[in-house]
């Protein structure tokens, strides 16, 4: 875990996906107290916080209240929360040290993966995803790989051109948009609509490196990959539908949903009618 499990803590729900570990929950501690963060880690505080009191390195104690949504980078520096008059709601998002070298190198940045320490700052994009994936750790990870990984992916990105000590402008690698297979990785998609489709596996079959695939795949075709894949699971469900014999919950399978509830508000989100009622009308 990335918060051992003690009595200052509670609610904590926790979830991994490939190169990167999420928890959230709440600190239910009040009062005088020593809790020391993980290093390597960035939380964001979902609720506010009243007259907390913190220390860095060991240092002279400092005291302060923050809104909702103050983000926290933990690097090297040791963090230690002293003080704390409410409970506070957050979620930790760790990244595999790995995978931000990884990106590192593919998006043309510093060599260095060292994210920089700093705490209590506004970021509307680590907000935003955070806020994503607290959705997502919540309903079970419903929405899949595909989604989760686009989200670890622009957050890697977003932390490395912002946070850290050394920035490198990024260099697009040439020829990515035109080398793209898009005949061949569209035929690969339908014919593997019912499995789980991870970002990994589409990109290894042009073959390319994960970050660019995404990229090249938005510019050609205007969408992301898991909105494409989405928009494509739905139209094979219209057809099978208004064709075939089968359940609801046996088309959601067919067509790469985990269970049927998922398919439905999809479904629903997508034609504005549940499958039920679009078979009913078809």
């Amino acid at each position: 875990m990335l918060f051992p499990k003690t009595k200052q803590t509670a609610a904590i729900l926790r979830r991994e996906w490939d190169g990167l570990t999420v928890e959230y929950g709440r600190l239910d501690a009040v009062g005088e107290f020593d809790f020391a963060m993980p290093k390597h880690v960035l939380s964001v505080a979902f609720a506010p916080h009243e007259q907390v009191t913190w220390s860095v390195d060991g240092g002279q104690r400092q005291s302060t209240s923050l809104p909702a949504g103050s983000v926290f980078v933990y690097g090297q520096r040791e963090f230690v929360w002293h003080r704390r008059v409410k409970p506070s709601e957050y979620i930790n998002l760790a990244l595999d040290p790995a995978l931000l070298q990884t990106i590192a190198t593919e998006n043309g940045l510093s060599s260095t993966t060292e994210i920089e320490h700093r705490v209590i700052f506004q970021d509307p994009t680590i907000l935003h995803v955070a806020q994503l994936l607290k959705a997502e750790v919540l309903n079970g990870g419903l929405a899949g790989n595909l989604y989760v990984e686009s989200l670890r992916n622009l957050l890697a990105v977003h932390l490395l051109r912002n946070h850290t000590r050394v920035l490198v402008k990024p260099t697009v690698e040439a020829g990515h948009r035109d080398g793209l297979k898009l005949k061949q990785l569209k035929d690969y998609i339908e014919e593997h609509l019912a499995q789980e489709l991870a970002i990994a596996t589409l990109a290894a079959q042009i073959p390319m490196s994960q970050f660019h695939f995404a990229r090249a795949f938005k510019a050609a075709t205007g969408e992301s990959p898991h909105r494409y894949i989405m928009q494509r699971r739905i139209e094979r469900a219209k057809i099978l539908l208004s064709v075939a014999r089968l359940t609801v919950a046996e088309v959601a399978y067919q067509v790469g949903f985990s269970n049927q509830s998922h398919f439905t508000a999809q479904f629903r989100k997508a034609i504005g009618m549940t499958p039920k009622q679009f078979r009913e009308c078809a």
